[in-house]
Parts: structure tokens; sequence; C-alpha cells
């Protein structure tokens, strides 16, 4: 018996302690928050509606105060923001013109170079001229079309 009186103790301990640890955290959190009762006494006790509507409009206004924090605060991280992004695209556009002004450039004096060049290559290259024709000036044209006309054509021999 002396096994069973002992077990059964030990469980009552276990229970009782826990029971103790359960009631000092209870009063712990009771004796924390004290204030949170005595807000809510005044109502219970006058039995009026009244301490309801002022905690009502206080939680309004503060709803309403903390609605227009919060709506400031969007207001200034959207002008952050839009700031932001007008900078970037600025200096995008910025670059994007210094690399258009660069290429222009480029081309620029890749124009020159060529048109140096073909400069250059000019007197070196010098195209032959078209074969004068035997004939000075018109004479010997009037003949010329005098035999045309009375040319006639001979007939060819048949090939066989």
């Amino acid at each position: 018996m002396n096994t069973a009186n002992s077990v059964k103790p030990g469980l009552a301990n276990d229970t009782t302690q826990s029971a103790k640890n359960l009631a000092q955290t209870i009063a712990k959190k009771i004796a924390q928050e004290p204030w949170e009762i005595l807000k809510q006494a005044g109502s219970q006790i006058a039995g009026t509606e009244q301490g309801q509507n002022q905690q009502e409009q206080g939680q309004q206004q503060e709803n309403n105060n903390s609605f227009s924090q919060n709506q400031e605060l969007i207001y200034q991280r959207d002008r952050v923001r839009s700031q932001r992004l007008m900078q970037a695209l600025q200096t995008e556009l910025e670059e994007i013109k210094k690399k258009k002004e660069e290429e222009k450039l480029v081309k620029q004096q890749q124009e020159q170079v060529v048109q140096e060049q073909q400069k250059n290559l000019e007197p070196a290259l010098v195209e032959p001229g078209v074969k004068k024709g035997r004939r000075l000036f018109n004479f010997g044209k009037k003949t010329q079309m005098q035999r045309q006309q009375t040319q006639t054509e001979r007939p060819l021999p048949p090939s066989g």
C-alpha cells in the first residue's frame, strides 16, 4: 500500500501545483490590466449608455485620426515614389539623347572619312574616254545616206 499511497499524493501535488500556477498567472494578468476594468466599471454602475457612446465617439475619433494619418503617409510615400520615378525617367531620357548625339557624331566622322578617301582616289582613277570616231565632223554623211538608200538585200544561198 505504500506504493499506492506514494503515487496518489504525487498526482495530487501535480494538479495542485498546476492549479496554483494557473491562478498565479491569471492574477498577474489582472494586476497588469487594472485600468481596463475601471474603464468599463463606470458605465456598468451608472447603467447608462453614455459611457458607451463616449467610448464609441472616442474610438471613432481615434479611427478618423489614424485614417487621416494613414492617408497622409500614403500620400507622402506616393509622392516620394513618383519623384524617384520621374528622376529615373529623366536620366534615362538624357542618356538616350547622349547616345543619339554620339551616334550622329560617329556617322558624320565616318562620312567625312569616306569623302576624304573618295577625294584621294579620284585623281588616281582616271576613266578612259570614249574612242573617237574616224570621221571628222559631218564629212561624208550625204554619201553614206545615199549608199543606205541604194543598197538592196541580197538573198542568202540555201545552206545545205
